[in-house]
């Protein structure tokens, strides 16, 4: 999923006016039902917990259901928010105390519940509203005995006027009146909502098989997770649209859409005699830009398979719709786009490669959340990097670390809520996706991609944690990887290095500091030092595990700069000061620019540079924005001897990412920093 990204956009629910309506219901005419004022209220996807009922008597453990399949039967009004039908579970009772109980408990919420069955045995609904579930309870005498499968069949419809806890919908309707082409009715769950539009096992850790029948008005299309397996009229004026999902998918991941669109498609071959289709579901506006848009997404596809491995459901899909209050959402095998972002190539990337990370192998729990969304924020840098080199991914991983001031990279990527962080904050999308760089860094590339394929293998169509994907990479390593999980993933912040540097004869002095609250950890990392000078250019590595660490080389040659990670394969900052105490001060010989501290900046940064043995040409130091405009002239004039700082003053100046440039001569060194109010 990916969060909305244009500042207070936020899409309200229609207040619906008072109405009546008939409408079908798995096969049969229902009675009409009114359709009573809907208040307005946002989409979220925060999990508030609802008013608390206490029904005495009634024992609760939806978790001791294990759901087999789901054959979903329901019937979307089109010209209202209703919505009804049967939900028919295969469940397999688990670790039920006494080896037997006289019902099952499901999570349910806001619905009406109008029949429950059993194994063919009508039962009587009781309801929880604080754990937002039911129980089905069976006649006296009748037990149900752990281990043993059950055929559950409920009854249900989603009624207008029900007030619904932190705009939770689970379903959503719309008319054409807002501006839209046509009516549209769906679904979006993540992560607990599911519960609001059918009975369920409400958990990522269920996944099930799935049949998905949907009954629309004539002209309607309703798509769904899976394959389509037809369409039949079941009365006059309707039309049955039968979706089926033999992958195990979870309930958050489960999707109806509905309107009137037409659909591009165009086959994907993952291998001999193996085609599956790529389709984009959208309004008739839409469809050429949509259909022209399909080969990228073929290339995507194409892209990250080589990558990962084979794509690994029966078709990808996209739906795309407004109001939508998010990026997109990755349903599975059937995503869910922005309208306004139908082609923009990293939210299509992004919730393409939930597929595989998220859908393929999903969280087993939300505290390992990470798991699906950096891994899917990584692959935006990945696709960088397939088309664009190295260059595309150091520039592409460069940009989110403008995210350092979102206030839950300070935490931990794992178990954000915990935290006291919005589950789907930025920390575990940019923040998770450079630790996940930072890995690679660490291993290297042969044992990190070994690592995702080993990783895919090992929980395809199942879930996982943390732990687990961290036994998988210690397993592919052949080695611990704790001192890497326990401080980056779990540990809160990043490091702040700082790199002295100074000579004491012929050896070289390189102190690396960590500078971050005592609050965060020590991150131990293996680092790169790139020393130059001369015309010389060597890198070495060290293994930085301590809050202060000094390194000692002979490099042969008259070093003038030290870059710590130049290949930016660690999440950090650093800042670099010239000399220590004891050592000796040096004229460099060669131009050096260095990266501006503090780093972000508020207000005033320094800035520290040398013309070196340009020291008679003519230096400029100047400041431009990304548009290249000049901004700040902070240095012009003939090159002076030694080391030497300025400070550059951005009060006046609106935050964002700056560039400052050196010349010196012929020579020329540039650097970004990021001015942040």
């Amino acid at each position: 999923m990916r969060a909305f990204v244009k500042t207070g956009d936020r899409w309200l629910m229609p207040r619906m006016g008072a109405a009546a309506l008939w409408f079908l219901a798995a096969g049969s005419w229902l009675t009409t039902v009114p359709v009573c004022a809907q208040e307005p209220g946002g989409f979220s996807k925060q999990r508030l917990a609802p008013s608390v009922v206490s029904l005495a008597g009634v024992a609760w453990d939806v978790d001791a259901v294990d759901v087999i399949h789901y054959e979903l039967n329901l019937t979307l009004a089109m010209t209202e928010e209703l919505m009804g039908g049967t939900t028919s579970l295969r469940v397999v009772l688990k670790n039920i105390a006494g080896g037997m109980t006289d019902r099952v408990a499901l999570h349910a919420a806001r619905l009406q519940i109008d029949s429950a069955r059993v194994n063919g045995v009508a039962c009587s609904v009781a309801t929880d509203s604080y754990a937002e579930a039911i129980a089905l309870i069976a006649p006296s005498g009748v037990h149900f005995m752990s281990g043993e499968t059950l055929a559950v069949s409920i009854g249900y419809r989603r009624l207008a006027g029900v007030t619904r806890p932190g705009g939770r919908w689970g379903y959503y309707y719309f008319r054409d009146s807002l501006g839209i082409p046509a009516h549209l009715g769906y679904t979006m769950s993540e992560p607990s909502d599911a519960r609001f539009w059918m009975p369920c096992h409400d958990d990522p850790s269920d996944k099930a098989t799935a049949d998905i029948r949907v009954t629309v008005p004539d002209g309607y299309v309703a798509v769904s997770n899976g394959k389509l397996l037809g369409t039949d009229h079941p009365v006059a004026g309707f039309i049955r649209w039968h979706w089926r999902e033999d992958h195990l998918i979870a309930p958050y991941l489960m999707a109806i859409t509905a309107s009137r669109f037409t659909v591009s498609s165009m086959p994907f071959v993952r291998a001999a005699g193996d085609t599956i289709p790529l389709q984009y579901y959208v309004w008739a506006p839409d469809s050429v830009e949509t259909a022209a848009y399909l080969p990228v997404v073929h290339e995507m596809t194409a892209g990250l398979s080589e990558i990962f491995g084979p794509y690994p459901f029966d078709k990808y899909g996209m739906v795309c719709i407004v109001p939508f209050s998010y990026g997109g959402m990755e349903h599975q095998s059937i995503t869910t786009m922005n309208r306004h972002l139908k082609t923009e190539e990293w939210v299509v990337l992004h919730e393409l490669a939930h597929q595989w990370w998220g859908n393929l192998v999903t969280c087993a729990t939300w505290a390992d959340i990470w798991l699906n969304e950096s891994f899917a924020t990584y692959s935006e840098a990945l696709w960088h990097e397939l088309k664009g080199g190295p260059d595309g991914l150091r520039s592409y991983m460069m940009n989110s670390l403008l995210h350092f001031y979102y206030g839950s990279w300070q935490g931990a990527a794992y178990d954000p809520e915990g935290q006291g962080f919005h589950l789907f904050d930025d920390v575990v999308y940019s923040k998770g996706a450079w630790i996940l760089h930072t890995l690679r860094g660490a291993v290297g590339d042969s044992v990190f991609f070994r690592t995702l394929r080993a990783y895919r293998a090992r929980y395809a169509g199942s879930n996982a944690t943390t732990a687990q994907f961290q036994a998988v990479a210690d397993s592919v390593a052949g080695s611990s990887t704790a001192w890497f999980f326990d401080a980056w993933v779990h540990g809160m912040g990043w490091p702040i290095y700082n790199v002295r540097r100074g000579w004491s004869g012929d050896t070289l002095k390189v102190t690396v500091s960590q500078l971050q609250s005592a609050s965060w950890p020590v991150f131990p990392m293996w680092l790169q030092l790139r020393i130059r000078g001369g015309g010389h250019d060597t890198t070495v590595t060290v293994w930085n595990d301590a809050r202060s660490a000094t390194y000692a080389f002979r490099p042969g040659f008259a070093a003038d700069s030290i870059e710590l990670d130049p290949q930016d394969r660690v999440l950090k900052q650093v800042t670099y000061t010239a000399t220590a105490v004891e050592e000796v001060i040096r004229v460099p010989e060669h131009m050096m620019l260095e990266q501006n501290y503090p780093n972000p900046f508020n207000g005033t940064t320094v800035i520290r540079f040398s013309a070196g043995d340009a020291a008679g040409a003519r230096v400029r130091l100047v400041v431009h924005d990304v548009l290249g405009r000049e901004v700040a002239v902070l240095y012009e004039g003939p090159g002076a001897v030694g080391e030497r700082s300025v400070s550059f003053d951005a009060s006046r100046l609106a935050s964002g990412v700056y560039l400052y440039t050196l010349q010196a001569g012929e020579r020329r060194s540039t650097r970004p920093m990021l001015l942040i109010r």
